[in-house]
């Protein structure tokens, strides 16, 4: 396996590429400095077709990075930041984890949800299936991680209760936004601020993922998913149930975060377009297949300098 910390600037070395896998019985020493902008990261393994298995058995979680431009927002803290890990799972009779198409078995089914995304039927928050947990009627940071294999979420709080986004994959924004939903793909992640601020005692407030189109998370081949939740399908993913403590005051500022978000690319910039296909049972991005050991020549680019690279999702017949 290896260790891939998700978000991060870190050396080469350091950022658990297939060729470096550590084999049984082995271990590799991770050294780097953390240089990014405080923001919600994550780990998990990055073994060559294995990175999905390890996964969906455990093998990932939250990496927070915090500094002093975050540190001086007093942004709800302690008890009032909950950090939730959203991912979906599949369980047999004995309570076993099931990954395509069952224990051992791969199959034409297995198969294609290896192309298309292994999706599960029950909706887990940090490990538990649908939590509900307690907590203090007041301002509260909310850290969301998709980290499923291959679910899209939808997330909406219930009581049209806005999402008051603050952050994302990058760190904090310049500015909080009000909305009403938030959309994760796999991977992606979510810093929000949640106002229960005046609910009495005993409230529920619902997390939901809402319904929909599964075609607008695309898919190949024929053949679909065998879960009875395709992407798309409304779930509860958890619970907040207040209690008579309420939380300390709190405003939400208008900035939070400076920094220069301008970027233009240089005249003379070099632009390559890549096309991502998908052909005979296998992912194509530049018209080549993963190579562990390859570096292809118009990949190798002098340090320092500008490049434009345009990424075309082609169609194809198998969807």
């Amino acid at each position: 396996t290896t260790v891939h910390w998700h978000g991060l600037d870190v050396p080469e070395r350091a950022d658990g590429h297939p060729r470096l896998a550590i084999g049984h019985g082995h271990e590799y020493v991770y050294g780097f400095e953390v240089t990014n902008r405080a923001g919600t990261y994550w780990y998990h393994p990055h073994p060559h077709m294995r990175t999905g298995a390890q996964v969906y058995q455990g093998l990932a979680g939250l990496l927070l990075v915090r500094d002093d431009e975050e540190e001086a927002l007093a942004l709800p803290s302690g008890d009032a930041e909950l950090l939730c890990v959203l991912q979906d799972r599949r369980f047999d009779a004995n309570n076993r984890l099931v990954y395509r198409g069952g224990r051992g078995r791969m199959g034409l089914m297995g198969m294609m949800e290896a192309m298309n995304g292994f999706l599960g039927d029950r909706m887990l928050v940090n490990g538990r299936p649908q939590p509900t947990r307690d907590v203090d009627a007041g301002w509260h940071r909310v850290r969301l991680l998709n980290g499923s294999n291959a679910r899209i979420y939808k997330l909406a709080w219930s009581r049209d209760l806005p999402m008051t986004v603050i952050g994302g994959d990058g760190g904090l924004l310049e500015r909080p936004r009000d909305q009403r939903t938030v959309t994760l793909a796999p991977g992606q992640r979510a810093d929000v601020l949640l106002n229960l601020t005046g609910l009495g005692a005993g409230t529920d407030v619902h997390l939901d993922s809402l319904a929909f189109p599964e075609a607008d998370a695309g898919r190949v081949g024929m053949m679909g998913n065998s879960s009875p939740m395709p992407n798309g399908t409304p779930s509860r993913m958890m619970t907040l149930r207040t209690r008579a403590r309420t939380g300390r005051a709190f405003v939400v500022p208008q900035r939070l975060s400076t920094f220069d978000a301008s970027w233009s690319a240089r005249a003379d910039a070099k632009v390559r377009r890549v096309p991502l296909r998908f052909q005979r049972m296998q992912w194509l991005l530049g018209d080549r297949t993963f190579a562990l050991d390859e570096v292809a020549a118009d990949e190798t680019v002098a340090a320092g300098s500008t490049h434009v690279w345009e990424l075309a999702n082609q169609p194809n017949g198998m969807g």
